[in-house]
């Protein structure tokens, strides 16, 4: 069975983001998952779909994030979480999400 590689699925991810009609709370917190277990990003496709670098479109996430307010992010996700990861979206998500992607921006992680 063939299946894609993560740092495939990672840029894709990362491209869905800012790619749909609205951000969705779940390409938030898929973006958080894989940035916080530190997965390598295939920098070629995000280049390719998204038509700007690496670096200008993770700035472009940054920016859409530190716009958005931190209500309602639950919305959408909240039964498949417990207690304390509920707490930790509705309070850390956004804000450790934007951290995460300075981090990549500064210091990508990217498949060789």
């Amino acid at each position: 069975m063939k299946v894609m590689v993560q740092a495939d699925m990672f840029a894709h991810k990362l491209c869905a983001l800012l790619d749909r009609n609205a951000v969705t709370n779940r390409d938030i917190f898929d973006c958080w998952f894989f940035m916080q277990n530190q997965t390598t990003v295939n920098k070629a496709i995000i280049e390719s779909r998204m038509g700007m670098k690496y670096a200008d479109y993770l700035q472009k996430c940054i920016d859409k994030l530190e716009s958005m307010s931190d209500k309602g992010l639950l919305q959408g996700m909240g039964e498949l979480m417990d207690i304390e990861m509920k707490n930790f979206v509705r309070i850390k998500l956004r804000v450790e999400t934007i951290g995460l992607f300075r981090f990549y921006k500064d210091f990508p992680i990217l498949l060789d």
